[in-house]
């Protein structure tokens, strides 16, 4: 439920940008974020995850410069900050913590069963994947602005959707086994 729960800002900014335009959408995504995360704190017993801080503060302040200087360039460097900031996450994890571990294996630790060499190399993959999607959403951003907003809410998800099925599926052979009844 936590997971749909993030896509109905990305609806409610899709059919406004359609439907009406850029500014009316940044209304609509900015309202629906404090919506939605206000509902996660709830639910999460007065918590939110570092990464939907993130996206919350970030949509407020992109969201809100887009607003107030009328110009939606702000609001199109979004996505690219918020997925550079996860691959600097990425990055930095294994130098962080106590003990240091890379964040890929804090978040899949369990599921699956890897080396420390695996789970770096495998954080590393998060960290380029991450650093490549904020790369394409600059692309439709400035470059192919006519297909941005599609991209931002379709494109992207699609992107994020097959990297992490492609992950399983890869590291299929790597999944924790349950651990099997005494008789």
């Amino acid at each position: 439920m936590k997971a749909l729960l993030d896509f109905i800002p990305l609806i409610v900014f899709f059919v406004l940008a359609k439907q009406q335009n850029i500014f009316m959408a940044t209304q609509g995504l900015m309202l629906s974020s404090v919506l939605v995360y206000g509902l996660h704190f709830f639910l999460q017993k007065g918590k939110l995850e570092k990464s939907q801080w993130i996206t919350l503060v970030l949509t407020i302040a992109f969201g809100g410069l887009t607003l107030v200087l009328h110009d939606d360039v702000y609001l199109r460097w979004k996505s690219p900050v918020i997925n550079w900031i996860f691959a600097s996450a990425f990055l930095i994890s294994p130098l962080i913590g106590k003990p240091p571990q890379p964040l890929i294996q804090r978040l899949l630790g369990p599921v699956f069963d890897l080396s420390p060499q695996g789970w770096f190399r495998l954080n590393l993959v998060w960290a380029a994947f991450f650093a490549a999607l904020g790369g394409l959403h600059l692309l439709f951003a400035f470059v192919f602005p006519q297909w941005w907003i599609d991209f931002k809410v379709m494109g992207g998800t699609a992107i994020m959707i097959t990297f992490i099925v492609l992950n399983f599926v890869a590291l299929r052979k790597h999944l924790k086994q349950p651990d099997q009844p005494v008789s």
